[in-house]
């Protein structure tokens, strides 16, 4: 039995565990992918208090695990399937076990949407612009967005690629 599990290890699910951790609650982090969660897999990190310069979203990553890891906090990596949130013990199941708790916080964040077009699931179509940006050295590429992590993955690329195109999909490109 858990005091807290939170679902989603990202920047909110990471500062909510910690926080728990240091008022002595029993916390469990359940993520499905990797610490982190979307703002890991960026070029270039801007919007966060106490980021280093020319921080990554690798390296912010990795830092938000170190100091869970360091406050004890317990991470699961498992995908929940099922919640029941109602009474006083709320239970939460995953594809490998189920656990119960007084207080669940979702913190499962966003993820890369696809466009649901044909030929998307093709080799070439990728979500990850510092894993991934090598392949496309000297080739012409296509940024799918319209918000800032648009923008900030299109000038990454631009080092890389022969040419890149944003395809704004908001009413205006917000940088």
């Amino acid at each position: 039995m858990y005091d807290i599990i939170i679902i989603g290890a990202g920047p909110a699910g990471i500062s909510a565990a910690i926080y728990g951790k240091s008022r002595g609650k029993r916390i469990l982090m359940l993520e499905k992918n990797q610490v982190g969660g979307l703002i890991g897999t960026v070029s270039t990190v801007t919007h966060y208090t106490a980021i280093m310069k020319e921080e990554s979203g690798k390296t912010f990553a990795e830092r938000m695990k170190e100091q869970a890891l360091s406050a004890g906090v317990e991470i699961r990596y498992e995908n929940v399937t099922e919640t029941k949130l109602i009474g006083n013990i709320k239970k939460i199941v995953t594809d490998k076990e189920s656990y119960e708790c007084k207080t669940v916080i979702l913190a499962n964040g966003g993820s890369g949407r696809m466009l649901g077009i044909p030929g998307e699931s093709l080799k070439g179509i990728r979500l990850n612009a510092p894993k991934d940006g090598f392949d496309y050295k000297g080739k012409n590429i296509y940024i799918i967005g319209g918000a800032d992590g648009a923008v900030k993955e299109a000038v990454y690329l631009a080092g890389i690629a022969g040419k890149v195109t944003i395809v704004c999909v908001e009413d205006e490109l917000v940088c």
